[in-house]
């Protein structure tokens, strides 16, 4: 996929504001660490995650998306064409209906030539988002659109904490539900616009997307429970992006050395060690932000580019690449010219 006239206008995040360290949820868990023999520290050694965050008790996914998406105008306003559609990508969900989407865009007293609606693509979420929006600009249907995720982990972390201390769990009980426990929340938004609305040159170049669906039930989550076969979903995933990255050099016509910033998806410190290798990526141009706010969905890549630019990682000019795996299995990479 190629995008000529895309531009992302404005990109925004928010970090929750409740700290939990993952030797909390290891005290939490010591019954069940001194009943079958678990280590203490084993869970951060293991994930390298050190925290994450929770919202505050009540704030839903909704608010949490509604609040970047006013942080983001607030900071940057919006194109004079007003807003196309508004998109919401999180892996979380208030409610089965109406889509997340409805309820910001109701927040935002969005007009009714708006349209919202959700992508649900796992922790592709977000990326696919963009893609959609941007294939709708390419395609004349709408001049502007914005793209959100709320993600929050509070509620899937208490729930497995809860379901671990009961009787009768094991070691392999407790290898399957290890993922839930290094999830994070955020908030991210981005506003996409034609490039005759644009007051920035930050382009949206496109990329590749491939799938590997033979291995979608590696990963099943639920709103409070989430299963991994971990060993698998990595080697699987992994080799996936290998494929992905291929196939995004070549739509591009990029090589590594033109990257100033691979965004790699925030999950652990394997499957970053992984990726690095087999993709045989330059270490010091790929950011770990896992080590203190855990995998945060949809939001994991956006987060990662947003934070970049604040570090001067990546400057105007430069070449940065998002790649995401998704389970599903999917993986999707995508340049950004900033």
């Amino acid at each position: 996929m190629r995008f000529q006239r895309v531009v992302v206008q404005a990109l925004e995040t928010l970090v929750p504001p409740v700290e939990v360290t993952t030797a909390d949820l290891e005290r939490a868990l010591s019954p069940l660490y001194k009943r079958i023999g678990i280590p203490d520290k084993v869970l951060e050694t293991l994930t390298g995650v050190r925290a994450r965050r929770f919202w505050p008790e009540g704030m839903s996914h909704a608010d949490a998306a509604t609040q970047v998406a006013r942080r983001l105008i607030d900071r940057h306003g919006l194109p004079s064409c007003g807003l196309g559609a508004v998109v919401s990508t999180s892996v979380c969900k208030d409610f089965i209906e109406p889509p997340i989407a409805s309820l910001v865009a109701g927040d935002l007293d969005l007009p009714e030539t708006c349209q919202d609606f959700d992508v649900g693509h796992a922790c592709l979420g977000f990326m696919t988002g963009m893609v959609t929006v941007a294939t709708m600009i390419e395609a004349g249907q709408i001049e502007a659109g914005l793209v959100v995720a709320g993600e929050g982990s509070r509620a899937v972390t208490e729930a497995t904490v809860r379901r671990l201390l009961q009787p009768g769990v094991d070691f392999r009980t407790y290898g399957e539900n290890l993922a839930t426990l290094t999830l994070g929340s955020m908030a991210v938004a981005a506003l996409l616009v034609h490039e005759k609305h644009a007051t920035v040159d930050h382009r949206l170049l496109g990329g590749a997307s491939l799938s590997a669906t033979r291995h979608s039930r590696l990963c099943l989550g639920t709103s409070t429970e989430m299963k991994t076969d971990a060993t698998k979903l990595l080697r699987e995933g992994v080799a996936l992006a290998g494929r992905t990255w291929a196939a995004a050099q070549a739509e591009l016509g990029v090589a590594p050395a033109d990257v100033s910033a691979f965004l790699l998806h925030q999950v652990g410190k394997a499957n970053h060690d992984a990726l690095i290798a087999h993709l045989q990526l330059p270490e010091e141009r790929v950011l770990r932000l896992y080590t203190d706010h855990g995998n945060v969905g949809a939001a994991g890549v956006p987060f990662t580019l947003a934070t970049a630019i604040e570090r001067g990682v990546v400057r105007e000019g430069q070449l940065a690449m998002m790649m995401g795996i998704g389970s599903g299995l999917n993986c999707a990479m995508l340049g950004v010219r900033w």
